[in-house]
């Protein structure tokens, strides 16, 4: 990837770079729970404005918002933490814009985005923010002299036709090819005038893309990452899944990072690459140091608490309805609670060729995660591990999917949203407030799909009941 200037993270060093490069417009906001963004287009001159004084505000009814927008949702009766109620008049948060994080969007004219961090008045940090989440998952890795290193790899479908073409037809999905090209050169070549300059776009934006290829489904493609701390990782992936929607959308077409679009077709995975390394010395701590690559202790207790905590923290790698009909047998997503040494049929897969690059990869997640969310509990699982010092399991040496005696994952929503509201461990190392939110928000969701009536209900029973 060429090398992007840098944009300083000095505030006046900042706005000199603006001015000399005619930025024109800052996009300053963050993630809702939904992994949406959500923030505001201003001027420079009123960005600075309001970063010097104390930040931006937001009304913090978006916290409770239903994804189409139509509702919000209540607390649960008792609920004794924060949720944002009309009964507190939906107050202001303020955002703090991190100029660290600032990213020029070359898709669109004379623009930067900057993320940051939601604040309550009183200063504190919004309890249920997923960027503030992951922040507490670094920071408690950090005390234990551990900093975790991720790379992603999403799956996501491109279709003709704008998101409100798709609305306007019933979303009729026609996918940009009529077959599945897995790796094809060819598919590749023929994409190749929108994938170079969606490639080019994200490394205007400061993300190393190692490779973006066709994969298993009509139309699905693939996006690698090079890795990089998991701050900086978790901003890289929701800022990569949004431009890849705006650039589908200016291009006349829909990308959808759904996980399962069609019965039929394959579903798309969040995959996400997970290392060890010492803060004081540098040095990996995943494998031992030794002429035989093999898992260290502290890689094993990792990869222990991962694996753990699958059952319980599957709502936060599989959080949507359509998640769970993904995690089918040969579908190449996790249906198991089991690891294995380069076998892409567990959920956790070991893989490296030496001892910096040996490392973990969790591939229970779907392409609809929060990233945000899915790193924290990735990184939350392995420290919850390391911490209790917990044995892993003998690793799983065959075929996951076919062996009925392993223990399998969460069937629905529901279920896991159960595990995931009574686990000791999430309330530990998420906090309450984030568990009592995000279950609500996720049985609200439950509750809209289950009034209802879909298409299949229609053509079975419209003739026959």
């Amino acid at each position: 990837m060429p090398e992007i200037p840098s944009i300083p993270t000095n505030r006046h060093e900042f706005e000199s770079w603006c001015l000399s490069n005619n930025i024109k417009a800052i996009v300053a906001g963050s993630s809702d729970t939904n992994s949406t963004w959500i923030g505001k287009r201003m001027s420079l001159a009123e960005f600075l404005n309001q970063y010097d004084r104390h930040g931006i505000a937001f009304c913090d009814v978006f916290w409770v918002m239903s994804r189409d927008g139509l509702e919000t949702i209540e607390p649960p009766e008792g609920t004794d933490t924060y949720f944002p109620t009309k009964e507190n008049g939906y107050p202001d948060i303020l955002f703090r814009p991190d100029l660290s994080t600032a990213r020029l969007l070359s898709w669109h004219e004379a623009t930067v985005a900057v993320n940051g961090t939601y604040h309550l008045q009183n200063g504190a940090p919004v309890p249920i923010s997923p960027r503030n989440i992951l922040k507490a998952q670094v920071d408690r890795a950090a005390g234990l002299g551990i900093e975790t290193k991720f790379a992603t790899e999403f799956e996501f479908y491109v279709m003709n036709g704008t998101p409100e073409t798709l609305r306007g037809n019933g979303y009729a999905l026609n996918p940009l090819s009529s077959r599945p090209y897995t790796y094809h050169v060819y598919r590749s070549s023929m994409d190749q005038e929108f994938l170079s300059r969606w490639s080019e776009h994200l490394g205007n934006a400061g993300v190393y893309v190692e490779s973006l290829n066709p994969e298993t489904g009509p139309g699905q493609y693939e996006i690698n990452t090079r890795y990089t701390d998991a701050m900086a990782a978790g901003d890289e992936a929701f800022m990569y899944k949004n431009a890849i929607k705006e650039l589908a959308a200016l291009d006349g077409k829909t990308a959808s990072f759904m996980a399962l679009p069609r019965a039929a077709w394959a579903g798309s995975s969040c995959h996400l690459h997970q290392s060890l390394w010492s803060t004081l010395t540098g040095d990996p701590l995943f494998a031992e140091e030794s002429r035989d690559l093999r898992l260290s202790k502290t890689g094993a207790n990792y990869i222990a608490g991962v694996l753990a905590t699958l059952q319980e923290f599957a709502p936060l790698y599989w959080p949507t309805i359509n998640s769970y009909r993904r995690a089918r047998p040969y579908s190449w997503a996790a249906t198991t609670q089991t690891w294995g040494y380069d076998n892409r049929s567990t959920a956790l897969r070991v893989v490296g060729e030496d001892r910096h690059s040996f490392r973990l990869e969790n591939r229970m997640g779907g392409a609809d995660v929060n990233p945000y969310i899915a790193i924290a509990a990735s990184l939350a699982g392995g420290l919850y591990g390391i911490e209790n010092k917990l044995d892993a399991p003998a690793h799983y040496p065959g075929d996951a999917y076919a062996d009925p005696s392993l223990k399998k994952l969460p069937q629905n929503l529901g279920t896991a949203l159960n595990l995931f509201e009574e686990s000791a461990i999430a309330r530990e190392y998420l906090g309450d407030d984030f568990v009592n939110h995000y279950t609500a928000m996720k049985r609200s969701e439950i509750a809209q799909a289950e009034a209802h009536v879909s298409d299949w209900e229609v053509t079975t029973y419209i003739e026959t009941a």
